[in-house]
């Protein structure tokens, strides 16, 4: 009910009160004084929700654990999970709510899934013309009824010939097998579809033009959606940002977290804040498979909320928070607390460890004799960076963490051959003075940070690049980022070099990671531009070998 009805209200209580002496001498004068305050309350209170729709949305990601038992019993256990959260409690105040990757369905669960142009409503079919695995239906029923729009995460079948473009041959069966986001709006409809583009470690098809997942809602918010491994290259992640001009940015992942840099939480947050982009994370939650993470980040202001499941066991739950609608420029004072969950020591989390830690230029701090590092400079190729660090030791019986400084330039590899060239400013942690042990936490001896850092400060000049993404990267021992709260973070383009500030602002005793992380894309972007013109070249040559011989 909006200001105008609720005035209105008011105003045929007074009448109807007012003209009938037998009720308004009935009624006591504490009562209607207590009547017109209640309704004035109720006033502000739509005033400010009607207020608060203006300058928010509110949001839903799911850190889900998925089971590994029986062939389809594990679907029918997912799916049913995925429901009772969408109609949960905690739920019935959000807008969109987003799912892990890999969670609901195992490879062999296949389903055809319609693309946005053909304006499918699974739940709204006719049983005849259904094509549609049960589950994909139900889940648009769930968004129907619930009036939710809902991002999936699922494996889709296609016919292989469905695209007469692509000279790529087909399988046995075939069909092409994708990795797939499935976008519901609030009437189950499907307003969107996008195939992962870089594979990690699976049996499955990429598209042979490069699609792009983008969808618009009715709180007048338009998204980008990607999946995992994607993060970590131009296109599509960092395209949707700088081509498309997204601001706000969904991320579906079952992500195996790396140290010293590129653990789930830490990486959700520096991608946020580099590129000033809501994003909104569901991790699936498997720790002592290496998988857990997720969370919704505001840019610049930082974490609205963020978890790390650090046990043995994965969890099933939905974390939600009010995001601010980036194009009114909500300041952080508005935004509220974030909230920060994970236990308070890694367990059971298997990590993954930085294959190039060795290969930094580091030294070895010695922060029992030296408190303070003042303008300290350390190169790596073209690369150089000043640290300034201020500590004070702490009292502790038990086994500490040594840190070093480093800087690197170079390649970094994945797989399948893909690569981006990276250049880091960082201190981290290691277990022993040896660099082999950085990029580690050594759980079996419950390591301490020994020192108090008071503060921070790491500078660098990045050359300026065509296609380039600069951010802070930080981890405290729960393996979440340092809040923005206690960080200063700038950038500025000072010739053909972005000078780049990272400052730790506050005091903590419980640090890991601390510096700039820069992913340089256009080694990555140029191959694929070279691979999609040597595609449209092969096609030709088919084109005309078909003409000539027939």
């Amino acid at each position: 009910m909006n200001s105008k009805s609720m005035q209105i209200l008011k105003l045929i209580f007074s009448v109807l009160l007012f003209n009938n002496k037998r009720s308004y001498q009935l009624v006591s004068l504490s009562l209607k004084q207590q009547l017109i305050s209640y309704l004035d309350q109720q006033l502000l209170q739509m005033e400010s929700d009607a207020l608060a729709e203006q300058f928010y949305y509110t949001a839903g990601v799911v850190e889900f654990r998925p089971d590994a038992i029986g062939m389809t019993d594990a679907l029918s256990d997912h799916l049913q999970a995925y429901k009772e959260l969408i109609g949960s409690v905690e739920a019935e105040d959000v807008d969109i709510i987003v799912f892990p990757e890999g969670t609901l369905s195992k490879d062999f669960e296949l389903t055809y899934v319609p693309s946005k142009k053909d304006n499918v409503i699974p739940c709204s079919l006719p049983e005849e013309e259904n094509i549609y695995a049960d589950y994909l239906v139900e889940l648009s029923c769930a968004a129907q009824r619930f009036k939710k729009y809902l991002v999936i995460n699922l494996t889709e079948k296609e016919i292989c010939w469905i695209n007469a473009n692509d000279p790529r041959p087909c399988s046995r069966n075939g069909l092409n097998i994708f990795n797939t986001n499935v976008v519901f709006d609030r009437d189950g409809r499907i307003i969107s579809r996008y195939r992962k583009t870089h594979v990690y470690v699976e049996n499955k098809n990429t598209t042979y033009d490069q699609e792009y997942g983008i969808f618009e809602t009715d709180f007048g918010v338009r998204f980008g959606h990607f999946i995992c491994f994607d993060i970590l290259f131009y296109t599509p992640a960092q395209e949707l940002v700088e081509r498309f001009g997204i601001t706000d940015i969904i991320f579906t992942s079952k992500f195996y977290s790396e140290l010293p840099f590129l653990t789930a939480a830490q990486l959700q947050m520096g991608w946020s804040w580099g590129n000033n982009v809501n994003f909104l994370a569901a991790g699936a939650s498997y720790p002592v498979n290496g998988s857990t993470g997720s969370g919704i980040y505001a840019g610049e202001n930082g974490i609205l909320v963020s978890v790390m499941v650090t046990g043995d066991v994965g969890e099933r739950k939905l974390y939600k928070a009010k995001v601010p609608k980036k194009n009114l420029n909500i300041s952080p004072s508005n935004l509220a607390s974030p909230a920060m969950i994970a236990n308070n020591l890694p367990k059971y989390l298997r990590l993954l460890k930085d294959p190039e830690i060795e290969n930094f230029n580091s030294i070895l701090l010695n922060l029992q004799q030296r408190t303070d590092v003042e303008g300290e400079t350390l190169c790596h190729g073209n690369l150089c960076c000043q640290f300034n660090i201020s500590t004070s030791a702490m009292n502790s019986s038990t086994p500490n963490y040594y840190y070093r400084l480093g800087v690197f330039e170079g390649k970094r590899t994945y797989e399948k051959k893909e690569w981006n060239n990276i250049k880091i400013c960082s201190l981290y942690a290691c277990v022993t003075e040896s660099v082999s042990s950085c990029g580690e936490l050594s759980m079996p001896n419950n390591l301490n940070s020994s020192v108090i850092f008071r503060s921070i400060s790491i500078k660098g000049l990045f050359k300026k690049s065509k296609h380039l993404l600069i951010m802070p990267n930080s981890l405290e021992s729960n393996l979440l980022p340092v809040p923005a709260t206690k960080v200063n973070w700038s950038k500025s383009l000072q010739g053909n070099s972005y000078e780049v500030s990272h400052q730790l602002t506050s005091e903590t005793d419980n640090l890991l990671t601390f510096g700039i992380y820069a992913n340089y894309y256009e080694g990555n972007a140029a191959e694929r531009l070279r691979l999609s013109y040597f595609r449209k070249l092969y096609l030709l040559i088919m084109l005309t070998q078909k003409i000539f011989f027939y």
